[in-house]
């Protein structure tokens, strides 16, 4: 059911609000708005806006923390799969003495990721400096030597297409003394050592830049290329075992995560908690906290609130007044809500169907899955998983759904005689020499027909009941006659058409049924029109809107499909398991392709259940009743990724 709304409004102390914010987080079942958007138009011209609040504070220091705990993430000991949060008292996770202590963490670590990044900048200057020396390293003449007193020499990297034949050529050409050799060629670049006389410097270098060569300065250099890597070698080496032994101090860092991520949850939960005074209203002494609350919590909330010097005042939402949407329902039709919200939430003033949207979907999944051994793997590890794994809400809510799911699964697949396929009569047959057939009621395979006319006849029921619940909407919303004319008439109408193929008294009786509910739909669905014309025109076009009724029917054949394709997969994968025959190869064979092609086609089938199953609410039944565009419900709660916070020590 959609849960009863109110309005809050929370007079306070102005020193106290801060305060009261915690509580009102601390208790999670306020939605906090904007006091100007609540108040009467004169009560709010008398009051003054709360002040912005800057955050840029605790966002930079989760910036850092997030950095500081990314720096040691790699050394840290990484939870298990089954392992649990820990739990920690909101007044322990709120300790100012975290924050004091993750700050001097955060100063350590960064010095050290400050110094480990600083040496790799160096090592990767070496590192370039020495692949820059590599081609030149069999030129044996060292860099003091390459200048005397009349000649000099100089190194260019020349690229293809010109070759050292150019610069000789233009050497030549222009009386220029000059000695070229090439020290090394490497993909599209040629190095060249140069030897000119120093009265030629001038002219020798025109002319090879004209061929657009590279002069490879060797300024600081000492001694030859050869001794110049070695040298980056050492440089090289020093450098990795220094980053190395910063590395393990990081590594001894790694026991501070646990204290990081409480700090991250500790700034995240302060964050949470300003964010909701940013709603504020106020005088010089009073703050007006307002929001929404659900009706059954508001006692709770006063409770929680008597130690502090403020009145809580609640205020029915006016008649059309949109509010936010909360759902409430049993433990096995709650997490069949996500199909809901996945779509859009009901309309504040509709009603909640999560009851026939969780009963059909766990019809349709199992009818489209169809396979025993599948349901009993989804059912087993959805419900495991929920109870077992600490994952978020909406993860255990979906792993939940999937279980209930798998139910229905083992249901259908047990009907059909369906464990993981035909693989029982495979094995028997294969390794064991028998034949064994496993029972069943319907074979899909064989009997198809019978399968489309049940898949059709839960399609009419899912269309029926949709159809009902728009006639209760429109019941409770005091529109009778509507709920007769819209919805009753075309229930006449749509079970005298098929009753009209059956023989003796059954087909007068729809033929009667046939004729009243179409004169009816006529005389009645054009009567919002303002002319007689127009009155019986929309009535006679309404007729029209059977074969949309036909065409969601058809939709429900998809159920067919989707069981078909699952079970004759299964049988694939078991035929191609037991090809290699019963010897030691053909059962490890078997195994592995067992394995490994049912879990393929059990994720493919179950998403595909899964994603049709959804659509046949969508299209076909919300299509008949469902008014969207409901809020969620989104209450200023603590919301913590690696502690779970309780309320007491």
């Amino acid at each position: 059911m959609i849960e009863k709304m109110e309005k809050l409004y929370i007079y306070s102390i102005r020193n106290q609000s801060a305060d009261i914010m915690e509580e009102v987080l601390k208790c999670g079942v306020v939605q906090t708005e904007q006091t100007l958007s609540m108040l009467p138009e004169d009560t709010a011209k008398v009051l003054a806006p709360g002040e912005s609040l800057d955050l840029s504070g605790e966002e930079a220091l989760m910036e850092r923390i997030q950095e500081s705990m990314a720096a040691i993430r790699p050394f840290s000991h990484k939870k298990g799969l089954f392992s649990k949060r820990t739990e920690v008292s909101y007044e322990d996770l709120t300790d100012d003495q975290i924050l004091v202590d993750t700050l001097e963490v955060c100063d350590e670590i960064e010095s050290v990721v400050r110094e480990i990044s600083d040496k790799n900048k160096e090592l990767r200057n070496i590192e370039f400096r020495r692949a820059s020396y590599l081609p030149w390293k069999s030129m044996e003449l060292a860099a003091e030597d390459m200048e005397t007193e009349t000649c000099g020499t100089s190194c260019y990297i020349l690229q293809e297409p010109r070759t050292i034949e150019d610069i000789r050529a233009a050497a030549a050409e222009k009386d220029i003394a000059m000695y070229a050799e090439e020290v090394c060629s490497e993909k599209e670049n040629h190095y060249i050592a140069v030897i000119f006389y120093k009265r030629d410097e001038r002219k020798a270098k025109e002319a090879i830049s004209v061929f657009g060569a590279r002069e490879f300065s060797v300024d600081g250099m000492k001694g030859t290329f050869c001794d110049n890597i070695s040298l980056c070698d050492s440089e090289i080496s020093r450098l990795r075992a220094e980053i190395e032994l910063k590395e393990k101090s990081l590594e001894q860092m790694a026991d501070r995560m646990d204290g990081l991520q409480m700090a991250s949850d500790a700034i995240k939960v302060r964050m949470q908690a300003l964010s909701g005074q940013e709603n504020f209203m106020h005088t010089d002494k009073v703050d007006i906290i307002s929001g929404w609350i659900p009706s059954e919590s508001r006692e709770a909330l006063s409770g929680r609130l008597e130690k502090f010097d403020c009145y809580c005042e609640y205020a029915e939402p006016d008649e059309d007044e949109d509010f936010p949407v909360k759902i409430k329902n049993s433990r096995i039709v709650e997490p069949f809500g996500a199909i809901t919200e996945m779509y859009s939430l009901p309309n504040p003033h509709s009603i909640d169907t999560n009851w026939a949207i969780g009963l059909f979907f766990f019809i349709f999944f199992g009818m489209m899955l169809s396979d025993a051994g599948y349901g009993l793997i989804l059912t087993l590890g959805g419900l495991l998983g929920a109870k077992y794994l600490d994952v978020g809400d909406g993860m255990k809510r979906l792993m939940r759904m999937i279980g209930i799911a798998g139910i229905s699964t083992i249901f259908w697949g047990a009907l059909y005689g369906s464990w993981f396929g035909d693989v029982v009569p495979t094995v028997a047959e294969t390794f064991f020499g028998k034949s064994v057939e496993i029972p069943m009621l319907i074979d899909p395979l064989n009997e198809p027909m019978k399968v489309l006319i049940m898949s059709c006849i839960f399609g009419v029921i899912h269309l029926f009941v949709g159809m009902g619940i728009k006639a209760y909407i429109m019941i409770r919303r005091g529109d009778i006659l509507g709920a007769v004319f819209d919805v009753g008439l075309w229930y006449v109408f749509l079970i005298g058409l098929p009753m009209l193929l059956a023989p003796g008294v059954f087909g007068t009786v729809g033929k009667v049924m046939s004729i009243v509910g179409a004169a009816g739909l006529v005389l009645t669905q054009g009567r919002h029109k303002p002319t007689v014309i127009g009155k019986i025109t929309s009535g006679v076009m309404s007729l029209y809107d059977v074969t949309s009724y036909f065409s969601d029917v058809l939709s429900y054949s998809r159920i067919l499909a989707l069981g078909l394709a699952t079970g004759v997969i299964a049988s694939v994968v078991n035929i191609l398991a037991s090809m290699a025959g019963n010897n030691i190869i053909g059962i490890i064979l078997f195994i592995v392709i067992f394995i490994f092609g049912h879990l393929l086609n059990l994720a493919i089938n179950a998403l595909g259940a899964y994603v049709h199953s959804a659509r046949l609410q969508y299209v076909e039944f919300f299509g008949k009743y469902y008014e969207g565009g409901g809020v969620k419900f989104n209450p200023l709660k603590i919301k913590t990724k690696y502690v779970k916070v309780t309320e007491e020590k």
